[in-house]
């Protein structure tokens, strides 16, 4: 049987990240990856089903009101995010829930964060974007700011030289996006870490103070390998999936495991804009605008950047207005509505806020993941808050706001965080704030499952500073 020192499954921000510095500490590294491994020629300028299909993994909640999606590929997410990579505000370390509980650990604070924060933007050439980067829907929503006396931040990206194409989440077929391939993940291999591609794995066994990872190879072949430490870091839906199907070897398993699913506080809304402002044709340029504003940081606790994307998208959104126009989401009335208006007078955004953790994710008899994120009373509250600062943005620029969702939930979006959660409390949090799964020894979680809350911004760069740390923890245990 093979055996490494260190056995990771995932290879996105939370895998490949601990995968380096692992290599770099002389371990032997072995990083499971269930997609493929990508050249910038498989990164298509095509927003079709088939070639989304090859690019991303989609997962729709129990009831049909939430999806959720992941990256799939060597390096995870990093291929096909939006790329705004941004700290998160100080404020989200001192979050407390509906039950006043401290959701960050107390000993992490921004201030401990930040030199993490400062490795990952060094390796990865994270810079703020200029204003001759910032498309047209990104100046026209700092413009609808502007009238109203507030502000707009250029954002922080891992892109250089951009082509301005409009196609970020289908992959950089020009290599402007600097994805883990560009750097973690060449970084381990020159350090001697192996990574194996098409590899799903199924679960994991105690073997003495080691472990079993037992997996199916890319010919659909069942492997299995022992790694000393294990880190799982296959994404908020997979990482505790990964453990739950482990159940029937470890019945110790902290019952906290797929709780407190959060999933950012994402929401979606669109500004249909009045013939008096520029026009904004929001399928050129970086699909994440170039700015994000934090002017409604301090009262509401939310940030909102504009985007942009293919008009087939805009028009399968479950759109409505609150005004005239059209009424019946997904209906012939609103994409007629999309035509008309999609090239100059419309443009998306996302609100990103603080919101409790309340869904779950688990797995059925097939060993399948399954999830929920139901729309309780205080999601609601909070979507509210936002449509109300949606509508301060429209009235006072002549706008419309539209509205995501009708009565269920949003669309749902990439930021599912907190089913593995790091915390001080051990009843409440699976894995310790060094990111080890409780009673679990070696056993670590260092991806967007582990981060305990939302982060109030894009939450890659806050995922991949949390995992420097915990490598950084690893490494000094020796």
């Amino acid at each position: 049987m093979e055996a490494f020192d260190f056995v990771i499954v995932g290879s996105g921000f939370g895998g490949s990240i601990p995968a380096l510095r692992l290599a770099q500490g002389g371990r032997k590294v072995l990083v499971l990856e269930q997609g493929e491994r990508l050249t910038p020629q498989d990164f298509p300028q095509d927003w079709s089903f088939r070639s989304q299909a090859r690019l991303f993994t989609t997962y729709t909640s129990k009831d049909y009101h939430v999806i959720l999606r992941y990256g799939r590929g060597l390096g995870g997410g990093s291929l096909t995010f939006a790329a705004a990579m941004l700290r998160a505000p100080s404020e989200v370390f001192e979050y407390r829930d509906r039950d006043d509980y401290r959701v960050w650990p107390a000993a992490l604070t921004r201030s401990v964060m930040d030199p993490y924060y400062a490795k990952v933007e060094a390796e990865m050439t994270i810079a703020r974007a200029s204003w001759s980067d910032v498309p047209r829907a990104g100046g026209v929503f700092a413009m609808m700011l502007d009238k109203m006396g507030k502000t707009a931040d250029r954002s922080m990206y891992p892109i250089h030289d951009c082509m301005q194409c409009g196609f970020c989440m289908c992959g950089c077929p020009f290599g402007r996006k600097k994805h883990l391939g560009h750097n973690y993940i060449p970084g381990a291999e020159q350090k001697g870490a192996q990574f194996r591609t098409q590899c799903k794995v199924h679960h994991i066994e105690k073997d003495g103070d080691g472990w079993l990872v037992r997996y199916a190879d890319v010919h659909g072949v069942a492997q299995v390998v022992h790694g000393d430490g294990l880190i799982v870091a296959a994404g908020a839906l997979e990482t505790p999936a990964v453990l739950l199907r482990s159940k029937p070897w470890l019945t110790d398993l902290h019952p906290q495991v797929g709780k407190n699913l959060n999933n950012n506080g994402d929401v979606a809304f669109l500004f249909r804009l009045p013939a008096t402002l520029p026009a904004t044709y929001p399928y050129m340029g970086r699909n994440n605008a170039g700015v994000i504003t934090y002017a409604f940081w301090a009262e509401h606790r939310i940030t909102i950047h504009p985007g942009a994307g293919p008009p087939a998208l805009v028009a399968a959104m479950d759109v409505y207005s609150e005004q005239a126009g059209p009424k019946v989401p997904l209906g012939y009335e609103f994409k007629h509505f999309v035509r008309d208006n999609y090239a100059k007078h419309l443009f998306p955004a996302l609100a990103i806020g603080l919101v409790d953790g309340e869904g779950q994710v688990t797995v059925n008899g097939d060993g399948i993941v399954e999830f929920v994120l139901p729309l309780h009373d205080r999601m609601k509250a909070y979507i509210e808050r936002v449509a109300g600062v949606g509508r301060q943005i429209a009235e006072a620029n002549g706008a419309e706001l539209l509205r995501t969702g009708g009565d269920t939930f949003e669309h749902g979006d990439a930021h599912p965080l907190g089913t593995c959660r790091i915390g001080a409390d051990d009843g409440r949090a699976p894995c310790t704030p060094d990111g080890e799964l409780r009673g679990q020894k070696n056993l670590y979680v260092t991806d967007g499952a582990a981060i305990p809350g939302g982060t109030g911004v894009n939450p890659s760069l806050t995922i991949a500073a949390n995992a420097e740390r915990i490598a950084a923890h690893i490494l000094a245990k020796g």
